[in-house]
């Protein structure tokens, strides 16, 4: 793990593949991490099918704030993915944490998900996804990062960050992967 360097802005700090610890929001450390080079954004033909494969879900994007009812609904969605997140951290990223942004996505009126974000006048990173267990394989988890790459793209930013490598991520607009201490 890396300290921020106190020199370094938060965006230098992605720059050079870090990415902030959920943990400890002035912590940075060295992973696999991914982004989409937004100077290179073109929506491929498997983009768009998953656009039109959720265009039933709307989003709304919200500075993030912090409720008991969005803790408790995570944390069963969490139990039901059987994922190891401790609802400590759900509230730590919530409340004491760079991201800004929360996407609130719906199907009829009834939330179904939720991602964390960090937005800067030049960076975006799509932190966390929590979603309904109900959705873990559809294309939603998928159109949750998507969105957040063609929002960012729309603002005319340079990069939004992905987090951590994972194979699906490679079908991203503008991929590029951080190995040997440079962006590929």
């Amino acid at each position: 793990m890396f300290n921020i360097n106190n020199s370094l802005t938060i965006e230098q700090n992605y720059s050079l593949g870090l990415l902030p610890q959920r943990n400890h929001p002035d912590t940075f450390y060295q992973e696999s991490s991914c982004r989409a080079n937004l100077s290179n954004f073109s929506l491929s033909s498997e983009n768009r099918r998953i656009l039109r494969k959720t265009e039933n879900f709307t989003f709304q994007k919200v500075p993030i704030y912090y409720r008991l009812e969005i803790q408790k609904q995570i944390f069963s969605w969490l139990k039901g993915l059987d994922w190891n997140f401790p609802i400590s951290s759900v509230k730590t990223i919530f409340t004491k944490h760079i991201f800004n942004y929360l996407y609130i996505w719906k199907l009829n009126e009834q939330v179904v998900a939720y991602s964390i974000c960090y937005f800067s006048d030049s960076i975006s990173h799509i932190a966390y996804v929590f979603y309904n267990p109900e959705y873990f394989h559809s294309d939603l988890p998928i159109r949750l990062v998507l969105q957040t790459i063609i929002d960012s793209h729309q603002l005319g930013l340079k990069y939004c960050y992905l987090g951590r490598f994972s194979d699906y991520k490679r079908n991203m607009p503008g991929f590029e992967n951080f190995t040997n201490n440079q962006w590929l």
